[in-house]
């Protein structure tokens, strides 16, 4: 099954409300992604139907290891976009929602050179601020 952008922004949210809360249900993330509970209840399905989530007898939502799989290098990509951009200068709150609309569509191959890039100027600030 091939992931739209809400599906990925709807696994990501999951991911998310599972580290900070330890346990996910539906109307957790209608609250944080700002949608809808039915709208909720139709996405979730399609991604139960995909084998990227289940749900247990109580109701609480669980990634499948595929599911984990996509939310991570989605939240991923978040984090280190969102930095990125902040680093550069832009408002964190531009920022963060240009992130959102960059981790679906930046090709593997792109974001592993900005990611490599990213990771070499860290290292580069670390070093140069022990030295002061």
């Amino acid at each position: 099954m091939k992931l739209h952008k809400s599906g990925e922004d709807y696994l990501e949210a999951i991911l998310i409300l599972q580290k900070k809360n330890g346990y996910v249900r539906s109307l957790d993330i209608a609250e944080y992604v700002g949608v809808t509970k039915p709208s909720i209840s139709n996405a979730t399905k399609l991604l139960r139907e995909g084998g990227f989530l289940t749900m247990d007898e109580n109701k609480m939502i669980h990634l499948t290891d595929c599911g984990k799989e996509v939310a991570e290098r989605i939240y991923e990509r978040h984090r280190m976009l969102t930095g990125y951009l902040v680093a550069i200068g832009v408002d964190p709150e531009v920022a963060e929602d240009d992130a959102c609309k960059i981790e679906h569509d930046i090709s593997r191959e792109t974001f592993d050179r900005l990611k490599e890039h990213w990771e070499k100027e860290q290292l580069s600030f670390a070093v140069n601020k022990e030295a002061d």
